[in-house]
């Protein structure tokens, strides 16, 4: 009965009743899948009419599979693989899923796109951190033009603060849009040095900004920022396939992700799958590595970024990097680049020369979304 199920289960224990001599403990480890493992206690397990109790045991491939932990009358009611099967008698059981696939999504120029908001936000935070530069009557005739400018170079920006720093170069004439599309990355240490100014101090009155907005009119701030068309719904399906487990990985701080997506969306995304790294500066290979470690038995991950720039960086890790662990890590992702959100046509382009990088459009990608990327 056992042989027709030439399975194998690596690093499992468990104890059988009547089995003190650990003969079936240890059939069953050399022919139970290790892709179907599951934990339960006191269940009968029943292609093997077995009742076992102890520490680990497994389920079947899925719900109504080969292999079901039957737990005193009740059954497994996992969509997917799962851990931590607990039951009682004549009850289903509860089990933690053990998701197959793993969607880390970006959020601003992916989900949400919020130009507009951090265009006025920059504007609004430079005014109180620099109030001598945005006081005189004639840069205030300016403000419309700068927040304009500022939303046009918003594909270069990686972090919230950065906003600021292009409302006073676009204010004071310090650089083009043209230019700070082509060399943001030169541009920016130089005005942090030139006006004295470092990232935390600029991260807290970006914040700090949005808090105070937030708290005198919410509504006019969320109004600023859009979900791109047909996203809210996909990701509402998708959160509760079982199989699936989706983070969004941001520079964009939790609290703001979190009350976007609930009042522009209706979306009541689990608090604990937001990672920014809006304080930190980590980068999102390193979450994306962490997460790996968090989900060891998933094989199927997917990043979807808007910036080519921050695809460019896993890419040259996937080839270069002298941690082999960290190139085996990261070549398991699939990467796409969304055709919308916050890129330029050059960075589309690249992105399709790049055999590892995947160039998404909004439909194709609202429609993988629902299906879980499956």
């Amino acid at each position: 009965r056992i042989s027709g199920q030439r399975q194998r289960l690596v690093g499992t224990r468990f104890t059988a009743r009547g089995d003190e001599s650990g003969v079936w403990s240890k059939v069953l480890r050399n022919y139970v899948s290790r892709a179907s493992r599951q934990a339960f206690d006191g269940s009968v397990w029943r292609p093997f009419g077995l009742v076992t109790t102890g520490l680990m045991a497994v389920a079947g491939r899925d719900a109504g599979g080969w292999g079901r932990p039957v737990v005193a009358g009740g059954r497994c009611k996992a969509g997917a693989r799962s851990l931590g099967c607990r039951a009682s008698r004549g009850k289903v059981a509860k089990c933690e899923a053990v998701p197959r696939s793993v969607l880390a999504l970006d959020f601003d120029g992916v989900i949400c796109n919020s130009a507009g908001e951090s265009s006025v936000s920059a504007w609004r935070a430079s005014e109180k951190y620099w109030p001598q530069v945005y006081a005189p009557g004639e840069v205030q005739a300016r403000q419309d033009d700068v927040i304009d400018e500022t939303s046009a170079v918003r594909p270069i920006v990686e972090t919230g603060y950065e906003n600021m720093l292009l409302s006073r170069a676009l204010l004071e004439g310090r650089a083009t849009v043209a230019e700070i599309l082509l060399g943001w990355d030169e541009i920016r240490p130089q005005l942090m040095a030139d006006w004295s100014v470092n990232r935390d101090e600029l991260v807290q009155a970006f914040g700090d900004t949005r808090d105070a907005w937030i708290q005198e009119d919410e509504d006019s701030w969320v109004g600023k920022n859009a979900l791109y068309p047909s996203v809210a719904e996909a990701l509402r399906e998708t959160l509760a396939r079982e199989e699936v487990l989706t983070y969004i990985v941001t520079t964009k701080q939790t609290r703001y992700v979190l009350r976007i997506l609930n009042q522009i969306g209706g979306i009541t995304f689990p608090e604990d799958r937001i990672i920014s790294s809006t304080v930190s500066g980590i980068p999102k290979s390193t979450t994306l590595r962490s997460l790996m470690e968090r989900h060891p038995g998933v094989d199927s991950w997917h990043f979807v970024e808007d910036r080519y720039k921050t695809l460019q960086g896993i890419r040259a890790k996937q080839e270069g990097s002298e941690d082999a662990r960290e190139r085996q890590d990261l070549n398991r992702l699939n990467l796409y680049l969304v055709d919308w959100g916050y890129n330029t046509e050059r960075e589309r382009r690249d992105a399709q020369q790049d055999s590892k990088v995947e160039l998404i459009s909004l439909p194709a990608f609202s429609e993988r979304l629902r299906s879980g990327f499956q």
